[in-house]
C-alpha cells in the first residue's frame, strides 16, 4: 500500500509539472487587452543556475515581484532565501542571499557603509522589499528579524535595524531596535517608513531621521479601536511558534495606510490626521463572499499583500481564497479580478491552478503580476479596460 501512494504521488508530481510546464509554453504574453500569461517560473519549486531566461528559472515559493522606478523586476524568491533580479535580456541573476538560510549572529559589519556584498548576506525567508525615494530597496528580512537596505546599482547590503527577536527601540536609536518578525513595508511622501511587526502585533514607523516609533496597535492580539486612535486599536496577525507571513501594508497618495488585519479578516484604514483607524472591507469572519457588493459586507481570507493599481483601485492578493480582488475606494465595492479557474472577467487564455497567491505588484506599463507561490511562478495579466 505505501509504495502504490509514493507512486501516486510521484505520478501526480510529474503531472502537475507537465501542465505547468505546458502552458507556460503555449500561452504568450501579450499586450491585447485581458490576456493572461506566465511570466516567469516553469511551475515546479527549485532551484537552478542563474543566467537562464525568466521562463526557463525554477523558483521555490515566490512571494513577491516589486518593479525599480527605471522598470527592472526584481523577486522575492521565499524558500530560496534569495532576492533575484531579472536583466533586460530577460535572464535572472541572484543580487542577494548565498542559498543558505538565517543570517549571521554578529552583524557589527553588516552596519558599516557601504554594506557588503549581496551574495555574502544570509537571508532567512524574506518577505517584502519597496523601493525608497532614495533609490534604495529596502527588505523585510522576515525570520531574521531585521531590516535592510540593498544598493541596486552596486549590490551592497547593509543592516539599517533589527537583531535577535523580541521588541524594543521605540523613543530609542535603529541600533537598539528589535522586530519579531517583520512583514510588509511603506514608505509615505516624507520618507518615513512604516513595518508591520508580525509577532509584536504591531505598525511601527521609521521616520527619515531614523527615529522609531509605534503607530498602530498596542502589541495585544484581537480586534477592536475601529472609530478611534490607531494606537489604542488591536490588530491580530499570526503568532505561533512557526507562523506563516501574515498581514500587508499599504500607502496611497495622501498617507494613509491601509492594513491587511490578517486573522481578524479585514483591510483597515488608518488616517493619521484624522487620528482614526477604520475597517474600509471584511466582515471579520474567515471565508469568501461578497463580489459585486460592499467591500464591507464581503468575507476575505488571509490577505498577504496590498497594491494600488494605476486605476485607483486597492488590490488584494486573497491568498487563502486563491484569488485577486480589487476594491473601489469611491464606492467601496470590491469585485474579483483574477480567480484561477477560468471564470473571471474579461480575461483569456488564462493559465489555471493559482495556488496560494503571495503577491502582486504592476510595471510601469500597468500589467498586473501575480506571485502565484505555491506553483512557483509569476504570472502577468493585461487587464482589460
Amino acid at each position: 500500500m505505501k509504495k502504490r501512494f509514493v507512486i501516486g504521488i510521484l505520478v501526480l508530481f510529474v503531472l502537475a509539472a507537465f501542465v505547468a510546464c505546458g502552458e507556460a509554453s503555449t500561452t504568450k504574453c501579450t499586450d491585447e487587452p485581458g490576456n493572461s500569461c506566465i511570466w516567469a517560473g516553469i511551475g515546479v519549486a527549485g532551484l537552478n543556475d542563474d543566467a537562464l531566461d525568466k521562463t526557463e528559472t525554477r523558483f521555490y515559493w515566490p512571494i513577491d515581484v516589486e518593479f525599480a522606478p527605471d522598470g527592472t523586476p526584481w523577486i522575492l524568491d521565499w524558500n530560496n532565501h534569495l532576492i533575484r533580479k531579472v536583466n533586460p535580456d530577460g535572464t535572472v541573476e541572484t543580487i542577494v542571499g548565498d542559498f543558505v538560510g538565517d543570517g549571521p549572529d554578529d552583524v557589527a559589519d553588516e552596519r558599516l557603509e557601504p554594506g557588503l556584498p549581496g551574495k555574502t548576506i544570509r537571508l532567512n525567508h524574506p518577505s517584502d522589499m519597496v523601493f525608497g525615494s532614495d533609490g534604495y530597496i529596502y527588505i523585510a528580512a522576515w525570520h531574521n528579524h531585521k531590516l535592510r537596505r540593498l544598493d541596486p546599482e552596486t549590490g551592497l547590503v547593509k543592516l539599517i535595524a533589527g537583531s535577535t527577536p523580541g521588541y524594543g527601540g521605540d523613543d530609542a536609536s535603529l541600533e537598539d531596535t528589535h522586530f519579531n518578525q517583520p512583514k510588509s513595508l511603506a514608505f509615505d511622501a516624507e520618507g518615513n517608513m512604516y513595518v508591520l511587526d508580525q509577532r509584536n502585533q504591531r505598525v511601527r514607523m521609521i521616520t527619515s531621521s531614523g527615529e522609531v516609533s509605534t503607530v498602530v496597535g498596542t502589541g495585544e492580539a484581537g480586534f477592536s479601536g475601529d472609530g478611534g486612535s490607531p494606537s489604542r486599536a488591536l490588530l491580530n496577525f499570526e503568532a505561533g511558534p512557526n507562523p506563516n507571513p501574515s498581514g500587508a501594508l499599504a500607502m496611497d497618495s495622501n498617507g494613509v495606510l491601509y492594513i491587511a488585519d490578517g486573522l481578524n479578516y479585514r483591510i483597515r484604514r488608518v488616517d493619521f490626521d484624522r487620528n482614526v483607524i477604520e475597517t474600509v472591507a471584511g466582515t471579520g469572519t474567515n471565508g469568501f463572499s461578497g463580489d459585486g457588493g460592499l467591500a464591507l459586507r464581503a468575507q476575505i481570507s488571509g490577505v498577504s499583500d496590498l497594491e494600488f493599481g494605476p486605476d485607483g483601485r486597492l488590490y488584494l492578493a486573497d491568498t487563502a481564497n486563491n484569488c485577486v480582488r480589487a476594491i473601489d475606494l469611491e464606492t467601496g465595492l470590491i469585485s474579483m479580478v483574477w480567480d484561477g479557474k477560468g471564470e473571471g472577467p474579461g480575461l483569456k487564455g488564462r493559465p489555471r491552478f493559482l495556488n496560494k497567491p503571495w503577491g502582486i505588484a504592476f510595471d510601469n506599463s500597468g500589467h498586473l503580476y501575480i506571485a502565484d507561490t505555491f506553483n512557483s511562478r509569476i504570472l502577468r495579466i493585461t487587464l482589460a479596460s
